[in-house]
């Protein structure tokens, strides 16, 4: 019975219904839809089993000042060796390679994979949809070539077909059994990844870089602090175990300068690490733009009560119990907000399939966020908290009317008191602190945003086009035939219409693809006998990639045009020279010598470049290193990258000679597809992706949230004015000018305004330092930032009260006072 009526009586004033239900829609549904991303990428347990288990182990060089480093191949061993706090470790690499159908039939395509070791998905827990996982036996050098492929593949590429065990599929240039297929919740290293290989580490090789991700599993009780002390304990047994790194360097030299200290970290954290915070804030930002929807709605129920006064006293008086009364008020309250939650349940889900469909791709465990039980507890928790919040000061206010009064007030002169004008007041000013909260949060995200748009990365990516080719080993087993590709394809890409210069790169400024740091022992530099260097970025590039990305030369030469040559030269850059010769200039670098490891060739510096922002634009420019895409004079050091950039400077728009590029690598090797085919400025813009995203949902709660609290603002002056009109026709009728009444109700706005800017820069300043880590050249308390934002709602609060003001001013005092 009480819900029916309250559906009359809501149902009698819609304008108010529609008001107050929109108003709750946009805040419950943002809540709503923020709370699943939440959830589904930081709050619900990982695919795997036991996942409070698992660990990340990750390495600390403190000399180096290198943190969160990955395993060596002889880190691994010795742990898997010797812990005894774990039930397993496994190591890993992701990357991409070619994969076509056997005998080259169909198109080549670039899919993502992972190279694990034996142990690593019997550490995760997960049994495969199909087939087995791998063998000890198949995880060594030389090991049988067999691949594990994902559901996706497996119904995508093979039809669902029962019978694909045993099957062979074209991966990296050579033929590979499939053994197994993996069950589509298993999204390892992440949700892209395609294919499994067997890593094939050798127990007995040399040493390699700390360059392997890792995943333990804790025995049952075992804690991580416990776990991290069991590895530290036993990682100096690994000078026993491998006393030789790699040639010219022992064990005992690594543990000696590089002082390599284990921290292990759990896997939740290490997936989402890079995220969390960010989604921390956009929930905090989508709560407050809850709250202003809150404090708005609550006003418009307390202006409707107040409105209502007589109405309910009249009940009162007939019989009815307060009671039962406020019972009915609150089944209003309740009765809206179910609906309003209903509606922004739906419109929260469609926002939810709108993110998973144009979100950033960093943002992990995205392909896992859904509307799940828990995200409809959630709703169902915040309707009633919503409703609870929406109607207790109404219900307060209702609980102290008196009968005798409120009938007595109720004629055509009755008005509120200064109470209730008071309450209405605070709600705004609640309204607009928030807003100036979000607001201001959202301005400094812009400026660092305008700062990072504005700073110069060392290059010029202006009608820059990139593409990445990889060479399979199976066809390209050696230096020769890498360099030679190259050189072909570089010469076919120079003569495409519209391609001005083509360059190569191993590694891409601003993408993680290719990282190769190694130190730079100086010859004859007496500092780095007994210690590691500093690390350098080491790049494989072609001879006119500097000038194909804009880098300008500094001092020396670059390198010639090669088609089949030794090494030993390289380029450095500006950060490297200032470095270890104390010269911005590049020239005191000029023919010295240098070499990453102890043991190895000797390579002469023979030009100095511009320095360049690699690794993001709100960090330092690099240090680094360039050398040439060649044949190496010593082969035991390593072969050439056989995954390239192909960078080409054009006339127009770089995505015009895509097709063409396309053509001229299915000439020279139809086998191989491009991948990640994209401009320059596009790579740039990506490696802003999160900081755009948090500034496009930050951005929109601003908008709300200034919305909503001039909505807020514009009712209570708008309801002022209806209280005032016999005042005011009072005012009138003895002479004060319209103009005077119109800056009096005006400055009462502004006051209102001013105290919830005043309350809104206090409450900023306690919550602004959150935002320090996502802030380059700003400071938290940038007065810039705050200033437009206090400016914005002032600008906003002085329309939301002239209006009202202006309609006051325009009381006729002979009908307001005939009124009466």
């Amino acid at each position: 019975m009480s819900i029916r009526h309250a559906w009359r009586s809501l149902r009698r004033t819609p304008v108010f219904t529609i008001a107050a239900g929109t108003t709750l829609v946009i805040g419950l549904g943002a809540a709503i839809a923020i709370f699943a991303v939440v959830n589904g990428v930081l709050l619900r347990p990982l695919p795997y089993g036991n996942a409070d288990r698992l660990v990340g182990a990750w390495h600390d060089l403190p000399p180096l000042g290198l943190m969160h480093n990955q395993q060596t191949n002889h880190t691994f061993f010795t742990y898997r060796r010797l812990a005894r706090t774990i039930e397993g470790i496994g190591v890993y690499q992701d990357g991409a390679v070619n994969v076509s159908e056997p005998g080259g039939a169909g198109e080549p395509q670039r899919l993502t994979s992972a190279w694990v070791s034996a142990e690593v998905i019997p550490v995760l827990q997960v049994p495969p949809l199909l087939g087995r996982v791998f063998l000890p036996e198949e995880d060594l050098p030389n090991g049988p070539y067999v691949v594990i492929i994902s559901e996706a593949q497996w119904r995508n590429r093979f039809g669902a077909d029962p019978k694909i065990i045993g099957r062979t599929l074209d991966v990296g240039g050579r033929s590979r059994q499939i053994i197994g297929v993996m069950p589509q919740r298993f999204r390892f290293p992440d949700a892209a990844t395609q294919l499994w290989l067997p890593l094939q580490l050798d127990p007995n090789g040399p040493g390699e870089g700390f360059s392997l991700n890792s995943v333990a599993r804790l025995k049952s009780g075992v804690s991580v602090a416990d776990a991290q002390r069991d590895f530290a304990a036993v990682l100096p047994r690994m000078v026993e175990l491998y006393p030789q790194f790699v040639k010219g360097v022992s064990q005992q030299m690594l543990m000696d300068q590089a002082k390599p200290r284990p921290v292990l970290v759990p896997m939740r954290d290490d997936v989402t690490g890079g995220i969390a915070r960010t989604l921390w804030i956009v929930a905090a930002a989508a709560g407050l733009v809850l709250l202003v929807a809150c404090a708005n709605v609550t006003n418009l129920i307390l202006v409707r009560a107040d409105g209502r006064q007589r109405e309910l006293a009249v009940r009162e008086a007939l019989g009815a119990g307060r009671a039962r009364v406020m019972a009915h008020f609150f089944s209003e309250s309740v009765l809206l907000t179910s609906i309003a939650g209903a509606v922004g349940f739906g419109v929260a889900a469609l926002a939810v399939r709108a993110l998973k469909a144009m979100g950033p791709a960093e943002i992990p465990r995205l392909a896992e966020v859904s509307i799940d039980w828990v995200v409809v507890l959630f709703a169902i928790v915040a309707v009633a908290v919503v409703a609870a919040v929406c109607s207790a000061i109404p219900a307060l206010r209702i609980g102290r009317i008196h009968i005798s009064n409120a009938l007595r007030e109720g004629g055509r002169g009755g008005t509120v008191g200064k109470t209730q004008q008071r309450v209405r007041g605070a709600l705004v000013a609640a309204q607009i602190a928030l807003a100036l909260v979000v607001l201001a949060g959202s301005g400094l995200l812009m400026r660092t945003f305008q700062r990072l748009s504005s700073v110069r990365p060392g290059y010029d990516p202006t009608n820059v086009a990139t593409f990445w080719v990889s060479l399979p080993q199976a066809r390209y087993a050696n230096d020769s035939a890498v360099v030679r590709f190259y050189a072909a394809l570089s010469e076919r890409i120079a003569q495409v219409p519209g391609v001005r210069t083509v360059g190569l790169t191993s590694r891409l400024p601003l993408r993680p693809y290719g990282m190769n740091q190694n130190p730079y022992y100086p010859e004859n530099d007496p500092a780095y006998d007994n210690k590691i260097p500093p690390l350098q970025l080491f790049t494989t590039i072609g001879a006119d990639y500097f000038k194909a990305m804009g880098i300008p030369l500094i001092a020396g030469r670059t390198f010639e045009r090669m088609g089949v040559q030794r090494d030993g030269e390289a380029v450095i850059s500006r950060e490297t020279a200032k470095a270890f010769y104390n010269d911005s200039t590049g020239a005191s670098a000029l023919g010295k010598r240098f070499r990453p490891v102890p043991g190895m060739p000797w390579v002469t510096v023979i030009g100095v470049v511009g320095s360049v922002r690699d690794t993001a634009l709100a960090a330092p420019p690099t240090r680094a290193v360039y050398l040439p895409q060649a044949v190496k004079l010593d082969e035991t050091v390593g072969n050439a990258p056989r995954a390239m950039a192909i960078v080409a400077r054009t006339a127009g728009d770089p995505a015009a000679i895509t097709s063409a590029v396309q053509g001229a690598l299915r000439e020279l090797d139809p086998s191989l597809p491009t991948f990640d085919v994209r401009p320059m400025a596009a790579v740039m813009r990506a490696s802003m992706a999160q900081l755009s995203f948090t500034i496009l949902i930050l951005g929109a709660a601003a908008a709300v949230t200034l919305l909503l609290g001039a909505i807020g603002l514009y009712g209570v002056m708008a309801y002022v004015v209806t209280l005032r009109t016999r005042e005011l026709g009072v005012r009138l009728a003895l002479g004060a000018a319209p103009r005077t009444v119109a800056a009096m109700m005006t400055l009462q706005g502004i006051a209102i305004t001013a105290i919830g800017v005043v309350a809104g820069v206090g409450l900023f300043a306690l919550v602004a330092r959150f935002l320090r880590g996502f802030l380059y050249g700003v400071a938290p308390s940038d007065p810039v930032a705050l200033g437009a934002a206090a400016l914005m709602l002032v600008v906003v609060a002085l329309l939301s009260s002239w209006i009202p003001a202006r309609r006051a001013a325009r009381v006729d005092p002979a009908d307001a006072l005939r009124a009466e």
